[in-house]
């Protein structure tokens, strides 16, 4: 019977990838002021998974559909103004007064929002590619070093009499 190989330090290292990965996208959120209820960046988690000849690392959002929305922005669109005013209210947004000396109330905060939306759509933060960009360098040399131990460990093994 033929031994299968096995890849216990690279592993490791995808372990440690998907720890740092997820902490580093809640930073970026933080650092970046996208924390609103805190729905996002508390749901954040990361998981590794192996099978025969796949790795895959992932990261998971636990019903934050609007994830999505964060990261790539959207089109121009008027969004339900229940959910602007309860980010209004989540957020909180604090109104400044027009050119007038008024302040607006939160539902016509609100419509200002949507309309703004409507015109010109939402930019994306780019957080989780910002956080991606920046650790593949740093994991790039140890995934390589990791994958040749357990190559080399794996030739030890299967030569020794």
């Amino acid at each position: 019977m033929a031994d299968l190989i096995s890849f216990p330090e690279l592993e490791k290292v995808l372990e440690d990838f998907a720890r740092d990965f997820g902490e580093g996208y809640k930073e970026e959120l933080l650092r970046n002021g996208r924390r609103a209820s805190g729905k996002l960046v508390d749901t954040v988690t990361t998981e590794v998974e192996t099978g025969i000849g796949f790795y895959s690392v992932s990261i998971n959002f636990h019903d934050c559909f609007y994830w999505k929305y964060i990261e790539n922005g959207t089109r121009p669109h008027w969004p339900p103004r229940d959910a602007i005013l309860r980010w209004i209210t989540v957020k909180p947004v604090i109104p400044r007064p027009d050119r007038y000396g008024r302040i607006p109330s939160p539902q016509s905060l609100a419509y200002l929002i949507s309309r703004k939306i409507a015109t010109v759509g939402t930019e994306g933060s780019q957080d989780l590619q910002k956080t991606k960009d920046a650790l593949i360098p740093l994991y790039r040399q140890r995934i390589a070093e990791a994958l040749g131990n357990d190559m080399a460990n794996y030739f030890r093994r299967v030569t020794e009499f």
